[in-house]
């Protein structure tokens, strides 16, 4: 079953690698990536992600001083239909905090996608952290077996 077919009608959240990957081009997931965000354009499923995950792809493009660059990385997370940013607000650290009280060996920022997502109602949690395969209550879908399925 292909990833797209397994997203197919589902609430899904986006963790920051899956824009770092899109951005940079990866040649391992620039077909599986390009197919993931064309299905999203064309509303096979709901996307979620956090703020958080636009701060983290700014990082390079500033430390660089690119700003074509840092405007390129807030374009992919435009508006658009069927695709939500989200903020870190009380509620998300709030949840963030219980599930680091739960699994003590979750990074901060790790918890805070997992705690967006959870409050967001997703079903799937695409990743290519292989880390965080035991997400409670949300099916993690690593990018690598995707991208070999």
């Amino acid at each position: 079953m292909g990833l797209v077919t397994l997203l197919h009608g589902r609430r899904v959240y986006l963790d920051t690698n899956v824009f770092v990957y899109a951005l940079n081009g990866f040649p391992a997931y620039a077909a599986l990536l390009t197919q993931l965000f064309e299905s999203l354009e064309a509303g096979a499923f709901a996307a979620v992600t956090s703020e958080l995950a636009l701060a983290e792809v700014l990082v390079i493009p500033f430390r660089h001083h690119d700003a074509a660059e840092e405007e390129r990385c807030r374009s992919i997370f435009a508006a658009r239909p069927g695709f939500e940013l989200l903020p870190v607000n009380m509620s998300v650290l709030e949840a963030m905090a219980r599930m680091r009280a739960a699994v003590p060996t979750m990074r901060t920022p790790d918890a805070i996608h997992a705690a967006t997502a959870q409050l967001a109602g997703c079903h799937v949690f695409l990743t290519n952290d292989d880390r965080l395969k035991g997400l409670p209550g949300l099916t993690v879908t690593l990018l690598s077996k995707a991208a070999v399925s």
